[in-house]
């Protein structure tokens, strides 16, 4: 990435360009999984719901406390702060503040919570979620190590601990773990195309192996945004234009706001002009 800065003068257009393309491609895997959309009401369902849901109220029922019906961020902060010692408070709490956008605070309520419980295995993985959000990969490795030991045969602890160590770089680690998690969920799309994903960034690429999953998650779902840019980016690396064309179009059609897509259009319109695919 650095040398690209240093490419002559005529060419800095398109190495902003394609440095923004590739930033955002790394990205892919870990910062398009909508973090606390996927997780909140699940964590809510998973921490607490024995605990905290009023008596005969459905399990997974969300908290129907004071601070759900009027949300005020720095006051479950300071309540946090001062309960330290209370697990369902800082669990309670943690989820809340985790859907507010206050990551570093949520992961404080839920390390003291696995401090009063270290073997919940529910705060340990939440507790890896929160830490994998703020990069700290190694420390969200170990949660969910800890976690899946607990629950062995729990799928999305499973597919937590690849994405932490697909976020760490730790590709072929990671493909061993969506491996095992698709034993549970064979025809989740999102892991099939990261499994793939873990064959294009390790070193050297394996381009046919991370388009045969990717060709796998289209076959489940044709109109998956995220493995059709994927699957198009892998067939311009290896100089199959004609066969990425489509993608693009189709992912123009479903995503147009893509932030990767103008990086991935120039690519495809250098291609068709010259003969030549610009390379990363």
């Amino acid at each position: 990435m650095q040398s690209s800065m240093k490419q002559s003068s005529l060419a800095v257009g398109v190495t902003c360009l394609v440095i923004g393309f590739f930033l955002g491609f790394a990205y892919t895997n870990s910062r398009n999984r909508a973090f606390i959309k996927e997780q909140g009401e699940k964590a809510r369902a998973e921490a607490f719901a024995a605990a905290s849901a009023p008596s005969g109220a459905p399990s997974g029922t969300p908290p129907n406390d004071a601070i759900h019906r009027n949300p005020n961020v720095e006051s479950a902060i300071a309540e946090a702060a001062g309960k330290r010692g209370d697990f369902d408070t800082q669990t309670r709490l943690g989820v809340f503040l985790a859907e507010n956008g206050r990551i570093p605070e949520a992961r404080e309520c839920f390390e003291a919570a696995v401090k009063l419980r270290p073997d919940d295995w529910q705060a340990l993985a939440i507790l890896g979620r929160l830490l994998a959000a703020e990069s700290k990969y190694s420390e969200a490795i170990a949660r969910f190590e800890m976690a899946h030991k607990l629950q062995p045969a729990n799928g999305q602890i499973i597919v937590g601990l690849a994405n932490a160590l697909f976020d760490a770089k730790r590709y072929e680690d990671a493909q061993k773990w969506y491996e095992k998690a698709l034993a549970f969920t064979p025809k989740d799309v999102n892991v099939i195309t990261d499994l793939g994903l873990t064959y294009y960034f390790r070193e050297p690429k394996q381009l046919d192996k991370a388009m045969d999953y990717f060709k796998q998650s289209l076959s489940i779902d044709p109109n998956h945004a995220l493995t059709l840019q994927n699957y198009a980016v892998a067939l311009l690396d290896a100089n199959r234009p004609e066969e990425a064309k489509p993608l693009v179009a189709k992912l123009e059609q479903l995503a147009p706001q893509s932030e990767m897509l103008p990086a991935i259009k120039q690519r495809l319109a250098q291609a068709n002009a010259t003969g030549n695919i610009p390379p990363h």
